[in-house]
């Protein structure tokens, strides 16, 4: 939520509030009871969004970015056994397969890392025994298909996170609009009788419907009642 919308949100929830605590008032007005039950359902919906909204991709990247060091680390170590087996044999594609510096991996590009792990890895897979006395055993042939996979696996995670965080602030928005337009062209009207019946109860009710600059070093209204 950004200011205006908590300190819109601030309001409806005074409203609720006052309506919770004024019950046996509006109890048989059938018109305010509607309006006040979508409004105290829609307050519980906008909590239960922010909370959605609110979720971090700052563990998820975490455990990306520590699934692409211990790929990057793997790929290496593969890497240089394929391509000292390619010089070994003369054999062109083994070479360029394993021709890679560390550094040069760490910068790739997430598509392309992945497209490079697993170009070594298929060459690996054609030449383990021969990978053996270059110091490149099966279990780290394994673990680079794996950790290849599971790097690339991070992704869509990470993206069905932010979606959902985006998905749960436009239905906050719609949330708190329609909270607004009822509030504005609904129970404004309904409250006016008060003015007259009860001036107590209409008076305290303008007041907690009027919006409040919480962030603001004092109160202060942002939107007037026009009651």
């Amino acid at each position: 939520m950004d200011r205006k919308e908590l300190n819109l949100f601030g309001m409806i929830e005074s409203v609720v509030e006052f309506l919770d605590n004024n019950q046996q008032l509006i109890a048989d007005k059938p018109g305010i009871v509607v309006v006040y039950t979508k409004l105290k359902a829609n307050v519980a919906e906008v909590k239960s969004l922010k909370l959605k909204q609110a979720v971090s991709t700052k563990p998820d990247t975490a455990i990306k970015a520590y699934k692409k060091d211990d790929m990057v680390a793997n790929l290496f170590v593969v890497a240089a056994g394929v391509a000292a087996v390619g010089v070994e044999k003369n054999d062109v594609r083994l070479k360029m397969a394993g021709a890679v510096t560390e550094s040069a991996l760490k910068n790739l590009r997430e598509s392309d890392l992945v497209i490079k792990g697993h170009e070594v890895y298929e060459a690996a897979m054609t030449i383990p025994a021969e990978l053996v006395k270059w110091g490149v055993t099966q279990d780290e042939i394994d673990d680079l298909g794996d950790s290849t996979d599971s790097y690339l696996s991070q992704n869509p995670t990470i993206r069905n996170i932010k979606a959902k965080s985006t998905q749960a602030t436009k239905l906050m928005r719609e949330k708190l609009a329609e909270s607004l337009d009822l509030i504005k062209n609904s129970l404004d009207t309904l409250m006016l009788p008060f003015k007259k019946i009860n001036p107590t109860f209409f008076g305290l009710y303008s007041t907690t419907r009027v919006i409040i600059d919480r962030a603001a070093t004092h109160s202060k209204p942002d939107e007037k009642t026009a009651l």
